[in-house]
This record gives structure tokens, C-alpha cells and sequence, in this order.
């Protein structure tokens, strides 16, 4: 039985994702052509989109591996996440257990719970839906530099 819910989350999934916002129903993207919503973070390395619902975030982080390896992150404490990786695998620490996740595999971070990720090939992407919505974090949809507390920033001084 989760076998078949988790294949039919994928397939709605794979022709586009939709949330309920003011005013109804929006088409946010479609999955085989999101690369398209993503703006650079970290160029070359991060990549992030994002919408808003009514009570929920919806997130799409595009991982890249270039010459400088991964980007460095850190611990991350927020809502409650439910991530599906669609591309590539990913090894999460979770209040301090480590859990590796492929392809179309679905997780659930409980609220609050310290977390970070790294990712284990090439390229990851992560879809992920979060409650309550990150409006305050990540500003409006048309923010072009959401504020990502899971990211170490270098130092300027």
C-alpha cells in the first residue's frame, strides 16, 4: 500500500505540482521543466525556488557539484518538511542519526528537529513542502535572495 501511494504522489508529481493559495488553485511548474523556476543561489553549486499557500511553502533546492565541491551548509531548524528527492542521493543527519535517501524517495522532518544534508552524487534536487510557510525566511515569491539559514556564508570582513 505505500509502495502505490508513494507511486501515485510521483506520478501527480511528475506533471506538475499545484497548492491552494488566495484565490484557488495556481500551477506552480512543471517538474521536467523546473530548471527553468530556479534562481542561482550559489552559482554554480545552489539553485532555489520557491512558492507560497496559504498555510504551507513549497521549495525546490537544485544541489551542484562543481570545482569546489558541494556547498557548505549547516544545521537547519525549521516547520515541519515532507522531501521528496527527485534527482540523484542524498545522506541527511537527523538529530544526529544519518539516513541516505535515492530517487523519488519521500521523508518527513518533524518540526524543529535539527537537520543537514549532503548530497552523494553530482546533482540532487529536492522538492520540499513545509508548514508552516517560510514567508518570514524567504520573503516574497519574487525575492531574489531568500534568506537560507542552512547556508554557511563566507565571511567579508
Amino acid at each position: 500500500m505505500k509502495r502505490l501511494l508513494a507511486c501515485l504522489l510521483l506520478w501527480t508529481l511528475t506533471y506538475s505540482v499545484s497548492v491552494f493559495a488566495e484565490g484557488g488553485v495556481r500551477k506552480l511548474f512543471n517538474l521536467n521543466a523546473m530548471d527553468a523556476e530556479l534562481k542561482p543561489i550559489i552559482e554554480g553549486q545552489l539553485y532555489f525556488g520557491f512558492w507560497h499557500g496559504e498555510n504551507i511553502s513549497v521549495g525546490v533546492f537544485r544541489m551542484v557539484r562543481n570545482e569546489k565541491g558541494h556547498f557548505p551548509g549547516k544545521i537547519n531548524r525549521h516547520g515541519e518538511e515532507v522531501a521528496l528527492l527527485t534527482e540523484g542521493r542524498i545522506e541527511m543527519s537527523i538529530e544526529g542519526k544519518s539516513y541516505t535517501f535515492g530517487e523519488n524517495e519521500l521523508l518527513i522532518i518533524p518540526p524543529l528537529v535539527p537537520h543537514t544534508g549532503v548530497c552523494l552524487t553530482d546533482v540532487c534536487t529536492l522538492l520540499s513542502w513545509f508548514s508552516p510557510k517560510r514567508l518570514d525566511e524567504w520573503g516574497a515569491e519574487n525575492n531574489d535572495k531568500p534568506d537560507l539559514s542552512f547556508i554557511k556564508r563566507e565571511s567579508t570582513e
